[in-house]
């Protein structure tokens, strides 16, 4: 199987280069990041939508639970496994759709358990189309079904749980699919998220300031300035 794509999160620099050696014994892992600050790495997890997260719950920014809701509204295919000290926020892990749960200090074998039961989970999902193969996507509105051309979607703005699609034309619809399972829909080549409330398509991308972050999407006929609050390493990888 290809390379599993992991973020690990966790407030102490010790404990997260820890378990990262320990994953390196598994040739079937990539450690892409390890981050010590829990904002800046939801800002990664949005644009990147990592396979698997290993994540701390005690942190000073934002505690676990926390992460793992926002994880679960913009990206919902990844699968979280909290490594902590603390039992008895084993029950909240689960309510929220945790994927595991193993105590510190990390054992090997259960360390061994929960990388299999990835694999094991990844092997036995159903093959999707991928994004790219799909040229329209359909959706549900208050007024019914629409079948739109994903060429026709200038971006896609976050309400609550609900979606704005802004149209070429000018229309604006509402969906009840959230912003991260729309996203998954769209062609990862074309749409690209900026922010937590915004995924843009690139092609009707004007103008960019990377300083005062912000960008500028046009139709040739009219502009929308959206606020840019990813990180910039991030989006240029994204852009180019």
């Amino acid at each position: 199987m290809p390379y599993l794509e992991i973020f690990i999160i966790d407030d102490e620099p010790d404990a997260g280069h820890l378990l990262q050696n320990l994953l390196k014994e598994y040739s079937v892992i990539q450690i892409k990041e390890v981050f010590t600050n829990a904002l800046h790495a939801l800002d990664a997890v949005i644009i990147r939508q990592p396979q698997v997260i290993f994540l701390d719950i005690d942190m000073p920014e934002i505690n676990g639970i926390e992460f793992l809701q926002e994880v679960n509204k913009y990206s919902p295919n990844t699968k979280v496994i909290f490594v902590t000290a603390f039992k008895h926020y084993a029950l909240e892990a689960i309510h929220n759709n945790a994927f595991d749960y193993i105590y510190k200090p990390v054992s090997k074998a259960e360390l061994r358990r929960v990388v299999y039961k990835i694999i094991n989970a990844i092997n036995g999902e159903k093959p999707k189309l991928t994004a790219e193969a799909n040229s329209k996507v359909l959706l549900k509105t208050a007024e019914g079904h629409h079948y739109i051309d994903t060429e026709q979607i200038l971006f896609l703005e976050a309400d609550s749980n609900y979606t704005n699609l802004i149209l070429k034309d000018g229309k604006k619809l509402l969906t009840s699919v959230n912003l991260g399972k729309l996203h998954k829909q769209l062609p990862e080549t074309e749409f690209v998220r900026i922010s937590r409330k915004h995924i843009i398509n690139k092609n009707y991308l004007l103008f960019m300031n990377f300083c005062k972050r912000y960008c500028i999407i046009s139709n040739n006929q009219e502009e929308h300035q959206l606020e840019v609050s990813i990180k910039m390493r991030d989006l240029k990888h994204e852009l180019s």
